[in-house]
């Protein structure tokens, strides 16, 4: 066995390498997991504008009813 050969089999070289292997597959786990959710996104996008959309109104009505309130007071 020559000394490349030692070196390839070595403890050290294998976890390295495994390390890497695991660093690399997480990388990849994290981009499918972005990239679902982003598709997700793109297909529902209709849906989460009307949500985001109703409740903005929601939001404006409470607003405006305490402006309201808020001047319409005698003290």
């Amino acid at each position: 066995m020559t000394i490349m050969e030692n070196i390839q089999n070595s403890a050290a070289v294998r976890n390295y390498r495994q390390g890497y292997l695991v660093w690399l597959g997480a990388h990849k786990a994290a981009f499918e997991l972005a990239q679902g959710g982003f598709n997700k996104l793109m297909n529902g996008r209709e849906e989460l504008v009307e949500e985001l959309v109703q409740k903005g109104a929601a939001v404006e009505e409470t607003v405006q009813s305490n402006v309201s309130g808020f001047f319409g007071r005698t003290e």
